[in-house]
């Protein structure tokens, strides 16, 4: 997640227990690199074997999904391409197999990186093979009243603010706020604006963060509004202030995921909840 750089980064950081619903569909373990130059290598090479520490271990998170029903999980097309159906995704320290990946049949990414137009239909679903236990799925948004509402981006994925764009990995997860400033039949759109006039806790999705969603509080409570699909970056650069951000506009696929998952979505989540 990018940040203001003006507010206390610890503001943002949250307990991953009040969001068990949103989670890292694609994470990893990456060994730290350290890197020694030629000359040290040259002058001291027995040396240099000698300080060589053991090799250190992160986590990295490169897309996150929500559950939006026991046994499905919704997710940005663009990061569902790249799993395998022998991923196995963890829902409050449980390991579940996924069933099946289905990606909206009209989707298309990129053509020039940064440049958001040619993106279609970046949305897509994935089959768990069990139901999730213990664990709410979160409801979809389907009001088309966006429109300048607040939302809440949740993902674990590279941390930075609007000064030096992405600049750390520690798949540590964070939320961060935005108001939505335009819509189409597709997408809700934001701007990372800098402070004095933003959010209380902008905002704006970091590499890894896609896919994850974008809640609107309702009276019923929290309920996903948008996925997280890219930003148009090539003229304020990726996680910069003033770059405008896309997520998949959830109440305009209210139609495809029920014909996705067969059964009307309210109906059939009520309906397996109860099991």
């Amino acid at each position: 997640m990018i940040i203001r750089h003006d507010i206390d980064p610890e503001l943002y950081l949250i307990d991953p227990a009040r969001f068990l619903a949103v989670v890292a569909v694609d994470s990893c373990r990456e060994e730290i690199q350290i890197a020694y130059d030629n000359v040290d290598r040259m002058l001291k090479p027995s040396l240099v074997a000698e300080i060589e520490p053991e090799p250190e271990f992160r986590d990295r998170c490169d897309g996150m999904g929500t559950l939006i029903h026991p046994r499905w999980i919704l997710t940005a097309a663009h990061v569902a391409v790249e799993l395998s159906e022998e991923k196995k995704i963890v829902f409050a320290e449980t390991a579940y197999a996924v069933q099946s990946i289905v990606i909206h049949r009209h989707f298309h990414n990129y053509s020039d990186e940064g440049d958001m137009a040619s993106v279609k239909h970046d949305i897509a679903l994935i089959q768990l093979s069990q139901p999730v236990m213990d664990v709410l799925p979160l409801p979809l948004y389907q009001q088309a009243d966006e429109l300048q509402k607040i939302v809440t981006f949740v993902g674990k994925g590279d941390f930075g603010n609007g000064l030096i764009g992405p600049d750390r990995v520690d798949a540590k997860m964070r939320i961060a706020t935005n108001r939505i400033e335009q819509l189409d039949d597709q997408w809700l759109i934001f701007k990372f604006d800098a402070p004095p006039k933003t959010t209380a806790l902008e905002g704006i999705s970091g590499p890894g963060d896609s896919g994850g969603p974008a809640l609107l509080e309702t009276d019923a409570g929290w309920a996903v509004a948008g996925v997280s699909a890219g930003q148009g970056s090539r003229r304020f650069g990726e996680g910069y202030y003033g770059v405008w951000e896309y997520y998949a506009r959830v109440s305009q696929y209210i139609g495809w995921i029920e014909s996705v998952i067969q059964q009307p979505f309210a109906e059939q989540l009520t309906t397996d909840t109860a099991k």
